[in-house]
């Protein structure tokens, strides 16, 4: 596309902050065990991710009109591997690889590959909570390993299969979230003078940390080359996020604000739905539509494309075909609402 759109200034944000409030959501009370947990999460999160990937692969267009639409798809990495794909079915079973090998997803699907990862970060720290009795030093010093282990992987491009190496990166972060948790409790607790300067100099801290890289990419575990502003910039914007969210929630119920409250929580429920669709809207665009896009007028139309796409496949998934995303069937009106 031609415009980012602030793409790339949120890079070193957005899935470590997505790890690190699943980390504070973590919760063993209504599974005690690991094998009831990980039957529970292989259900909500495993099983999902196949039969999406699966799902969005179908719909494709490169497999149906390979010699057209091949050159203009995203290339894959598989492994630290760039395959050469000549044809249809090349490109076929690659995707296979890419979702059952390299837990990325289809081409289709992209961004589920965190649905993976999150799959296998939450069984295991599920499994170093129960082997340390949930001492707290014990999981931090576990997940400083796997922080250093994936930069180690990162410098020296080496990748396993399954994320392995992404695996280890993120734990670190899901693991804080979860370390974190009492502090937030009690720093919500604050006066709103004070969250707004935590959140302001967080803000400040993450502009003079944060360095845009189109090639920066956790899913790669291409993280760049200094740990130090990789940590220093996740940080402080996971902090100005979770004070910007408190801040949210001390606001008086203006109408404005409970809208914005209202589709900060439609966005959470659906999220899974809105990541694996918006992505696919996007790819068609690019594939289809990528000379128009590629001007600087014309790219912003896909917004309202994607947006329109939203408001139809959230209803679409969560009353026909719930069964994908291992959710319960609700009316179209209870999928888009806000309240």
């Amino acid at each position: 596309m031609h415009i980012q759109l602030g793409m790339l200034h949120g890079a070193a944000l957005r899935m470590s902050a997505f790890f690190f409030l699943s980390g504070m959501l973590f919760s063993n009370r209504r599974f005690s065990t690991w094998k009831s947990y990980a039957q529970h999460k292989t259900k909500v999160l495993l099983v999902p991710y196949i039969l999406l990937s699966l799902f969005f692969l179908a719909l494709d267009p490169v497999l149906y009109q390979f010699d057209a639409f091949f050159p203009l798809s995203p290339k894959m990495n598989i492994l630290g591997i760039y395959p050469d794909i000549q044809n249809a079915f090349q490109y076929l079973g690659w995707n296979l690889v890419k979702i059952f090998i390299a837990g990325k997803s289809s081409i289709g699907s992209g961004p589920l590959w965190f649905v993976f990862n999150l799959y296998a970060i939450s069984l295991l720290f599920f499994a170093i909570h129960q082997f340390t009795s949930g001492r707290k030093i014990f999981l931090f010093l576990f997940a400083l390993l796997c922080l250093g282990f994936g930069f180690f992987l990162n410098r020296f491009h080496l990748h396993f299969p399954f994320g392995f190496e992404r695996i280890c990166t993120t734990f670190f972060f899901f693991a804080l979230g979860n370390l974190c948790k009492n502090f937030l409790l009690r720093f919500e607790k604050q006066k709103l003078f004070v969250l707004l300067l935590a959140f302001f100099f967080a803000a400040i801290f993450y502009a003079i940390f944060e360095k845009p890289d189109p090639n920066f990419s956790i899913m790669n575990n291409d993280l760049g080359k200094n740990f130090g502003v990789f940590i220093l910039s996740s940080l402080s914007g996971i902090f100005a996020l979770l004070a910007l969210f408190l801040i949210l929630n001390r606001m008086p119920s203006w109408k404005i604000i409970l809208v914005f409250k209202g589709i900060l929580r439609n966005i959470s429920r659906n999220g899974m739905i809105i990541l694996a669709t918006h992505w696919w809207i996007l790819l068609v665009l690019r594939i289809v539509f990528k000379s128009e896009l590629d001007k600087p007028f014309w790219a912003w139309i896909s917004l309202p494309i994607v947006f329109l796409g939203m408001i139809f496949f959230i209803p679409l998934f969560r009353s026909k075909l719930n069964r994908l995303i291992a959710k319960e069937k609700i009316s179209w009106r209870e999928s888009l609402s806000i309240r």
